[in-house]
């Protein structure tokens, strides 16, 4: 916060700016890692608490598209998003899910180099679905069997410049399951992945039913 006050109220050289912009992305970096690292303690502690809310699912997805478009388009990808219309209120805890679809979105952005991030939306039988689909470097078989696991990094290839926790998927599978749902993932090396999420589409009528 001080780093990026600085940076408005001096004027500063190019190399000072540099340097005052990395002390600020250390700065959102480690704040990132510390909050990764309170969330799996909460979750495997059994602390983290359930609110359920009904609220409209295409609203979620399109907001979460949106705040995310500038960081795809300043890498010159393409995000967009595909909602089954007329889809009924969702009942689950918002802000959790929320919190998952832009660690998927992010990712998505992060280790894809060209082409597109889509979401896409719908209905089938008594679930919801949500694919994040990318184009980017995609996943090998061996790191899709451990990709869900706690600090588990994928191997790049690129002698990790992808910067990260190796938590965020982690958190994003157990969140899910909190939400009793599931995650998935399907993908090819050099082709892209596919990030599935499958909700019970349960509405707060039927949930007050039961």
């Amino acid at each position: 916060g001080y780093s990026q006050i600085l940076k408005r109220e001096i004027n500063l050289t190019a190399d000072q700016q540099t340097a005052f912009q990395a002390i600020s992305d250390s700065g959102e970096h480690l704040l990132t890692l510390i909050n990764n690292v309170l969330d799996i303690s909460k979750i495997e502690s059994g602390r983290v608490q359930v609110y359920d809310e009904a609220f409209k699912i295409d609203l979620l997805l399109v907001m979460a598209v949106s705040s995310l478009r500038p960081f795809a388009e300043k890498k010159g990808l393409r995000l967009r998003h595909n909602i089954e219309s007329g889809l009924p209120k969702l009942y689950t805890d918002k802000r959790r899910l929320e919190q998952v679809l832009i660690n998927l979105i992010n990712n998505a952005i992060k280790f894809t180099e060209t082409g597109e991030i889509i979401v896409n939306c719908y209905h089938k039988e008594d679930k919801l679905i949500i694919d994040v689909i990318d184009t980017g470097i995609g996943i090998g078989e061996k790191d899709l069997e451990t990709i869900f696991e706690t600090f588990r990094q994928i191997d790049t290839g690129l002698d990790r410049v992808k910067e990260g926790s190796g938590l965020g998927l982690a958190i994003s599978k157990k969140l899910i399951e909190l939400l009793s749902g599931t995650i998935s993932v399907t993908s090819e090396p050099g082709v892209g992945s596919t990030f599935s999420i499958v909700l019970p589409f349960q509405t707060e009528k039927s949930s007050d039913e039961d």
